[in-house]
């Protein structure tokens, strides 16, 4: 009877070690099948934080970033600069940078604010190599004392310079 107990647990230790190996060899095969199945075509930053500093900063900020071969897409992007002739800060809901030509294009409730002047729109793009941004649609351009309305805005960085089409103003003074 010891004999006959002595094979049973001897069998049943073989059995349990073979199912043991097999569920193993099972779960890397399973796991080789995934690792296949997947595919790095898009590197995404979350929460990022990005600095460019020479003669001037640019910080760039947003919840996520999306890298899409030449282009970068960007949630929530804030893009600050700091210069010789000032500072702005630049935040819309959506971007897109192209890395190939060389514009940032900002869309949805886009906010430009200086130290003296405010710009609302829903679209502008900036080309980074002319330093300069446009749109035509309807843009807002206020400051301490007056309020701009109008459409297709052309700003020139460098030369300081903004166009707007269609404008209407509004001056606010003080009646003393």
């Amino acid at each position: 009877m010891l004999e006959k107990s002595k094979n049973f647990t001897f069998y049943f230790l073989i059995i349990l070690l073979s199912s043991f190996i097999f569920k193993e060899i099972s779960d890397y095969l399973d796991k080789q099948k995934f690792l296949e199945n997947l595919r790095y075509t898009d590197n995404t930053l979350e929460n990022f934080y990005i600095v460019s500093k020479s003669n001037q900063t640019y910080i760039l900020k947003g919840s996520k970033m999306i890298d899409k071969k030449d282009e970068y897409f960007i949630e929530n992007p804030i893009l600050q600069y700091f210069g010789e002739k000032g500072s702005f800060t630049l935040t819309s809901e959506k971007g897109l940078y192209n890395n190939e030509n060389k514009t940032a294009k900002f869309y949805e409730n886009v906010s430009f604010q200086s130290k003296d002047v405010q710009m609302k729109t829903e679209y502008i793009t900036i080309d980074t190599q002319k330093k300069l941004a446009y749109n035509d649609l309807p843009t807002t351009v206020s400051s301490k004392n007056m309020i701009t309305t109008g459409k297709n805005l052309f700003l020139d960085f460098d030369k300081e310079v903004l166009k707007l089409d269609n404008v209407n103003t509004q001056i606010r003074g003080r009646n003393d």
